[in-house]
């Protein structure tokens, strides 16, 4: 049983500087992911996902192909984990 959380949220319980030093990618960039202003590149986004152990994925980064709208994953109000 595996739990997904979204990016923003990993973000949140990880902390900024953890995230950063796992992507290779600076703080402010982080935090830009966290508040869904930028979205990882493909190679940071693989990282990611290898270095959460599981918890994040492709769905969780980036969105699922059925928010078109959306460039990434973002949890409603109503929307709990969900648990793989």
């Amino acid at each position: 049983m595996t739990i997904r959380v979204t990016l923003s949220e990993y973000i949140q319980d990880v902390g900024v500087s953890v995230v950063a030093e796992n992507a290779r990618a600076s703080e402010s960039t982080v935090k830009a992911w966290r508040y869904h202003n930028r979205v990882p590149r493909i190679k940071q986004a693989k990282r990611l996902m290898r270095t959460s152990h599981g918890l994040l994925t492709w769905e969780s980064i980036y969105g699922t192909i059925y928010e078109g709208e959306s460039d990434r994953a973002i949890r409603t109000k109503n929307d709990k984990a969900q648990v793989a």
